[in-house]
């Protein structure tokens, strides 16, 4: 093979190109990608239970002596905020557990075979 054959075909290498280090791009990493849609899939899910949280809120009393303050309306945002990632929480590790039943505590019983745990696992722990 001469080298005006090789600059029309070139040779398909899986080798990083010639050069620094740095320069060449990150290494694809499929488990990254599947956690980064199933979280940014349970966020959009929290958010969505807060709101049925906050629409099932009654509406500030006008006649009130003492309004809520910022800091109080912070804190009631952070507990609604809590109680929607249990929400989802509960029922996204439960949702092959048809037994479950979010008003009795003893019901919870995720399976430790879920693949969403085996993700969210191996995206914590380094890849061998």
């Amino acid at each position: 093979m001469n080298t005006e054959s090789l600059a029309e075909n070139p040779v398909a290498t899986d080798a990083p190109p010639a050069g620094n280090a740095a320069d060449a791009p990150p290494l694809f990493d499929e488990r990254a990608l599947l956690a980064h849609y199933v979280l940014r899939d349970f966020e959009q899910a929290v958010a969505n239970v807060e709101q049925e949280l906050r629409d099932a809120e009654p509406a500030p009393d006008a006649q009130a002596e003492s309004p809520a303050t910022e800091d109080d309306l912070n804190a009631m945002a952070e507990e609604r905020r809590a109680l929607a990632r249990q929400i989802v929480t509960g029922a996204w590790l439960n949702r092959n557990n048809p037994q479950w039943d979010p008003l009795e505590p003893e019901t919870h019983r995720p399976d430790p075979n879920d693949p969403l745990l085996a993700i969210l696992q191996s995206v914590q722990e380094p890849a061998d």
